[in-house]
């Protein structure tokens, strides 16, 4: 179910060999990143979560160096 999923989740998209990571939720649409990099986004409702996020509390360099970066959800 859409509602379970959440940024930093490992989820498998219907379709696509995986895990991915969610970058983004937005609009019913996932944006997903493979671990070589690749980025996908689908539909909510095709994803599976497989693992779901830890909340440590703080947030890593890595996660804050993410959250700058562009997507494909960015208007230009």
């Amino acid at each position: 179910m859409a509602s379970e999923i959440a940024p930093g989740d490992l989820v498998q998209a219907s379709g696509h060999a995986g895990p991915w990571k969610v970058l983004e939720i937005r609009q019913g649409l996932a944006l997903l990143e493979h671990h070589d990099g690749h980025r996908l986004s689908v539909r909510t409702t095709t994803v599976e979560v497989v693992r779901k996020a830890s909340n440590s509390g703080g947030s890593s360099p890595q996660a804050e160096a993410e959250s700058e970066s562009p997507s494909l959800f960015d208007e230009s």
